[in-house]
């Protein structure tokens, strides 16, 4: 359900509802935009949800029991279950943001996530895109959440840690030719032993979890325009076939099929009612997925 608040143009707000999922570790619910006025506020409220927003212009403060927050364009801020917070916008400067929210069973990892910090390279743009467009597929907004998990969470353990340096290096080398096998013998462990004590702290294996940033970068580069063909490579695989059979069985669709398939289709659907196939415009938004769509370029 796609929600248009148009009320104020200077403070148009976008919503989609997301349908269910029958995914447990991370259940998005919805997404969102927002254009606020100078001073506006939201709280003190207690959320029973993690709820992370994503400034892209202006800026404004979160306050939560462990203080105040000063965020920024460019800056996230998190917001997590059960705890109490009030943010608000700068009065001479309000800040422009998206949100993403979620349960499930891994949502609990957050709990660690900085107050608010970087956001990740493109990422903004990327929720902006989808927010925009209206997709409602809670599985693109899954690998969303998984990339910040990847990219936001600090390593709990000590550095001297060697299942901290093991996951350090995934995070930092999926795109290379890496194997469990080769990851055991070089940090001097048991390829059996290293998939199990890997798995008790972690909750999956070892070749799961580098299939699983693999999938959470692969998501962010489609979405971004970049062939398959290209991302398979970009992301550790030698090639495209490999690649689109790894992709199909984390996501339950291929790579060219989803949202690309769908944007074809809706697009060629809305361009012959003589309709734009996403949102319309409000405010000052522009909005580059919808010129994409309409000029057939995808």
């Amino acid at each position: 359900m796609l929600l248009i608040d148009k009320k104020e143009p200077f403070c148009a707000v976008i919503e989609i509802i997301l349908p269910k999922t029958k995914s447990k570790d991370i259940i998005p619910l919805w997404a969102g935009e927002h254009k606020t006025p100078p001073s506006h506020s939201y709280g003190p409220y207690i959320r029973d949800c993690v709820l992370i927003h994503v400034c892209l212009s202006g800026k404004g403060v979160l306050y939560n029991e462990r203080g105040a927050h000063r965020v920024s364009a460019g800056e996230l801020f998190v917001i997590r279950e059960g705890e109490t917070t009030t943010y608000t916008a700068d009065k001479d400067d309000p800040w422009h943001y998206l949100w993403i929210a979620f349960i499930g069973e891994r949502a609990r990892d957050f709990d660690s996530a900085p107050d608010a910090c970087a956001a990740p390279r493109g990422f903004a743009e990327r929720l902006a895109e989808l927010v925009r467009s209206g997709v409602r597929s809670p599985d693109i907004y899954t690998s969303m959440v998984y990339e910040l998990m990847h990219l936001i969470l600090p390593e709990d353990e000590q550095p001297s840690d060697k299942l901290s340096e093991v996951r350090r290096y995934v995070k930092y080398n999926y795109m290379k030719d890496i194997s469990a096998g080769d990851i055991a013998k070089d940090f001097g462990f048991d390829r059996s032993h290293l998939y199990r004590i890997f798995k008790e702290r972690y909750g999956t294996g070892i070749k799961a979890y580098i299939t699983e940033v693999r999938m959470a970068h692969a998501r962010g580069l489609l979405l971004l325009g970049h062939r398959v063909s290209d991302t398979a490579y970009m992301v550790g695989f030698h090639d495209e076939f490999n690649f689109s059979k790894a992709y199909k069985k984390h996501f339950g669709y291929a790579p060219r099929s989803a949202p690309w398939e769908q944007f074809r289709f809706f697009g060629r659907t809305q361009r012959r009612n003589g309709k734009m196939p996403c949102a319309k415009p409000t405010g000052d938004f522009v909005f580059k997925s919808a010129r994409i769509f309409a000029n057939g370029d995808l």
